[in-house]
């Protein structure tokens, strides 16, 4: 558009300048008056020839080349295509499902060993028709037998051999698993096996309630199972593993004395507060003792064929001082309150259960 308007101008300047010549030419006449008009027309031609040579390819030449596209095309896919990739590839491997798994490893192995401890006997599988011990020795509230007078059939391993605790009589004691009874028989001549510790014993007869320390004694206390009138008990092996004796202190045991009575315990820093230790060869004999300074006491009972020499130096060289005790505990003389539920006693079975503390 521009460039048709310059053209024009430039034709209308040379027509208008052309038409004043001649004018001038047609009022002056004479000689010669042709000749300004060529020259004129030459120099019209010339201008407009000069006007659309230049102005041409200003015009034209301005808007060319478009860069900035070219750039933007290059740019982008270079910095979308790079950096996805890369961002992907290193977040791809995760080390958190190693260290998780690992750490997950550690309480399970913590957990089997903390779940092991305990010192409490594991029962044998009983056979049918025979009563577990812990079901033979079960109480009431008032501590009486629930199978008080009935027949049954039970069997464990004797914690004391047969003439510890008497000599005309049967008086051992047998366990299984934590529970433990007290096996009787009036006349031991009846009994025509000799029990050791260690023998697992099956024996048949009456429940009963009684005070082992003596027949002439009215008071009812240790379950036990009574062989008078029965057949003979049978050994079923021998050289049987000892139950390990329940850990236990004198408050415990006075308050659920019942749950102990038959069975082995082990009691610590024992000392004697009453009483005087037994010599050799003396009879029964019994020591007050206590785990606390005196608060809560119990009997400690010598029966006559445990006081030997070795017993009665061990218990010299204790004298007032502390010791550690393994004994069974047997139920004798209870309350004149209606209920069997206390006169717990510990019998020393011999020399080797008594050890004076470090």
């Amino acid at each position: 558009m521009r460039r048709k308007n310059v053209k024009t101008e430039a034709t209308k300047s040379a027509s208008t300048l052309l038409l004043g010549m001649l004018l001038l030419a047609g009022c002056g006449g004479g000689s010669g008056g042709s000749a300004a008009p060529t020259a004129t027309m030459t120099s019209a031609a010339t201008s407009t020839a000069t006007v659309v040579a230049t102005s041409a390819p200003t015009s034209t030449s301005t808007p060319v080349p478009p860069a900035t596209a070219t750039t933007k095309v290059t740019a982008t896919p270079v910095d979308t295509v790079t950096a996805a990739p890369t961002a992907f590839e290193t977040a791809t491997p995760v080390d958190t499902v190693t260290a998780t798994a690992t750490s997950a490893d550690t309480p399970t192995a913590t957990a089997t060993a903390t779940a092991t401890p305990t010192d409490t006997p594991t029962p044998t599988q009983t056979p049918t028709g025979v009563l577990p011990i812990a079901a033979a020795v079960a109480r009431d509230a008032n501590g009486v037998a629930l199978h008080l007078n009935e027949t049954i059939t039970t069997e464990g391993v004797v914690t004391v051999s047969a003439n510890v605790f008497a000599n005309n009589k049967l008086k051992v004691f047998m366990q299984d698993g934590p529970d433990g009874i007290m096996v009787y028989h009036q006349s031991s001549a009846d009994v025509d096996v000799f029990l050791h510790a260690g023998d697992r014993l099956r024996a048949t007869g009456v429940v009963i309630q009684k005070d082992p320390t003596s027949d002439a004694n009215p008071a009812n206390g240790t379950v036990a199972i009574n062989l008078t009138g029965q057949q003979p008990p049978t050994v079923l092996s021998s050289g049987n593993p000892l139950p390990t004796p329940r850990a236990v202190d004198l408050a415990t045991l006075e308050a659920t004395g019942n749950d102990y009575t038959g069975s082995l315990v082990q009691i610590a820093n024992l000392k004697k507060v009453a009483g005087n230790w037994p010599a050799a060869g003396s009879k029964s004999t019994q020591v007050t003792v206590s785990d606390d300074g005196g608060t809560t006491t119990a009997i400690l009972r010598f029966q006559k064929n445990t006081i030997t020499q070795v017993m009665a130096d061990k218990l010299t060289a204790i004298g007032d001082g502390t010791f550690g005790l393994v004994a069974i505990v047997v139920q004798d003389d209870p309350s004149s309150d209606g209920t069997l539920l206390s006169g717990y006693e510990l019998w020393v079975r011999g020399a080797d259960d008594i050890q004076p503390s470090p």
